[in-house]
């Protein structure tokens, strides 16, 4: 009786240490991208590019620039490309009411995907201009990235089946 209890202390044991020490890793991993992508909102509040900031995330590309949605003080919905890293790229913005919305490119994107999943639609830039970069699964789990124009939806490039 006593060896089993022993056992099975030493398996909790070992289990519980092995998630605490899993969640450790992956919060302090993710750290930095938390941090860059709060620096990215702090900057855009306090250089008045946006009132109030919806959503932020990374983009990259041959350069990594922080995407920040948001509403002006004027009340234009608008987005700042903010690179990651002081070069000599400046920032760029686009308001989201002179091309395509998410919804609109996650339509063109999936329009003939059947039975895929949507992973994520990110604004970013590119050598082109601004572009949307929708990821999806298609149905022989095989992930797509669909690359469309912001200005107009068009399709500029397409990276199927990997």
């Amino acid at each position: 009786m006593g060896l089993k209890r022993w056992l099975l202390f030493i398996v909790t044991f070992a289990v519980s240490l092995t998630i605490i020490i899993s969640l450790l890793i992956y919060f302090q991993a993710k750290s930095p991208f938390s941090e860059a992508t709060d620096q990215a909102e702090s900057y855009a509040v306090e250089n008045n590019l946006l009132a109030e900031v919806d959503k932020t995330y990374v983009y990259n590309n041959t350069s990594t620039f922080h995407t920040v949605i948001g509403t002006t003080a004027k009340g234009e919905e608008k987005a700042y490309f903010l690179p990651a890293k002081q070069s000599d790229e400046k920032i760029m913005e686009v308001s989201l009411d002179e091309g395509i919305s998410e919804q609109q490119a996650v339509d063109i994107a999936m329009k003939d995907v059947k039975g895929g999943k949507l992973l994520h639609a990110k604004l970013g830039v590119e050598k082109i201009g601004p572009v949307w970069e929708i990821t999806y699964v298609n149905a022989d789990d095989k992930l797509n990235y669909v690359y469309l124009l912001f200005d107009n939806g068009e399709w500029w490039k397409r990276i199927s089946n990997l």
